[in-house]
């Protein structure tokens, strides 16, 4: 059975008060951090947070292997709990970092917590449920708060766009903090559709379509990440460190794909789909429903780009068999909004375009997180490329 083997470099406020021996976590992912905070809690003796990840042995798919944690405490444990001595990761804590996530200071976590406190009249039960470079989520009774990355959207913004046209196509927002990025959202109901029936497709697809083409006429005051563009990145990309990743056969048809990508492009543009409010990570995991209530979550994704991304994604995640129907009923969604489109002659195109677009996701995370958090993330521009090259 695959585990995650926590240490934990522990801090109250912003000084070094010792490191507990490794212990076993059963969330195996190392962004999800709950049942290590509880654990903490119980051997400190005092309420704890997981900043940052400090270091990890293994880059297997962002789970498992020794992950040492950055955690801060409430107050100092008794004697003997923790081993007082400096470390190869202790002796850092305190160095400044440009790119450290707010969430990732010191009070950081509990700045937003009692921010969310404040408008919900308690702190009582909360839970820090996630916490890595692009965001720190932590779980009240009935509500979220999340914080996001400075190049990351803002959810509750993004999703009061969305309901201008969808009361209900995302959770509930309770407050907004845009200056520090916060969002406070109710609780979504239900459970995570990884293995949508065909009811759900109809329902998600058939609803964000028709927010897509009403926002397609607005300023939607989103970064962009516009196919046209992607000749520029992808250059910059083949120059830089995901380059250096790839073999020179790769490399070579890539600079060859830069050229080609102007055609390509143009044959996307003759589905006649506008651009519009992408929602960056439309995998049905990020879908929610009990049943009679659907919605989608984690929004801070979004981008304006081509609306076929998002199709692309779901292709990702469903199986083959499903994948015609959810081709059907997002065509037919556009064609109602845009008769004269072809929104089938987008896919073929897309299937180049969405590694791209993807692989330049990657790359502005990596260019924007810290050292120690880049482990997530480092070797998916190249991974990008690569199946852009396959089309």
């Amino acid at each position: 059975m695959e585990t995650k083997n926590v240490v934990a470099v522990v801090t109250v406020g912003d000084r070094y008060v010792g490191t507990l021996p490794a212990f076993d976590a059963d969330r195996v992912w190392w962004a999800e951090i709950e049942d290590v905070t509880a654990q903490l809690d119980t051997v400190l003796g005092f309420r704890t947070v997981v900043l940052r990840l400090l270091d990890v042995d293994s880059a297997e798919a962002m789970r498992g292997g020794r992950v040492v944690y950055h955690v801060q405490a409430d107050s100092e444990p008794a004697p003997g709990v923790l081993d007082p001595a400096e470390n190869e990761w202790s002796k850092g804590l305190s160095r400044p970092e440009p790119h450290r996530a707010s969430w990732a200071e010191v009070d950081g976590p509990q700045r937003m917590i009692e921010w969310a406190g404040d408008i919900l009249g308690t702190t009582q039960g909360w839970a820090q449920v996630k916490t890595w470079n692009l965001s720190c989520l932590v779980r009240f009774s009935g509500a979220w708060a999340k914080a996001t990355s400075p190049f990351c959207g803002v959810d509750a913004d993004i999703i009061q766009r969305v309901q201008q046209y969808d009361a209900q196509l995302g959770p509930a927002v309770l407050g907004v903090d845009l200056d520090r990025r916060w969002s406070l959202l109710a609780h979504a109901p239900g459970i995570d559709c990884w293995e949508p029936d065909a009811a759900t497709v109809d329902n998600i697809l058939t609803r964000w379509v028709a927010v897509q083409a009403a926002l397609s006429t607005e300023d939607l005051g989103t970064p962009s990440l516009l196919p046209s563009g992607l000749s520029g990145h992808l250059t910059r990309m083949l120059d830089g460190e995901a380059g250096a990743q790839l073999t020179a056969t790769e490399k070579a048809q890539a600079r060859e794909l830069v050229e080609a990508l102007p055609g390509i492009v143009a044959e996307l543009d003759e589905s006649g789909l506008p651009i519009t409010l992408v929602h960056g990570d439309f995998h049905p995991g990020n879908w929610r429903s009990d049943g009679s209530t659907r919605m989608v979550v984690d929004w801070a994704d979004s981008f304006a780009g081509h609306p076929a991304t998002d199709l692309r994604r779901l292709y990702d995640w469903l199986p083959p068999e499903k994948r015609e129907h959810a081709a059907t009923v997002w065509a037919a969604a556009w064609k109602r909004h845009l008769p004269d489109s072809e929104p089938l002659r987008a896919l073929g195109p897309m299937r180049v375009i969405a590694a791209l677009t993807g692989s330049v996701l990657y790359q502005k995370f990596l260019d924007n997180i810290e050292p120690s958090e880049r482990v997530y993330h480092e070797g998916d521009p190249a991974a990008g490329i690569r199946s852009a090259l396959i089309g």
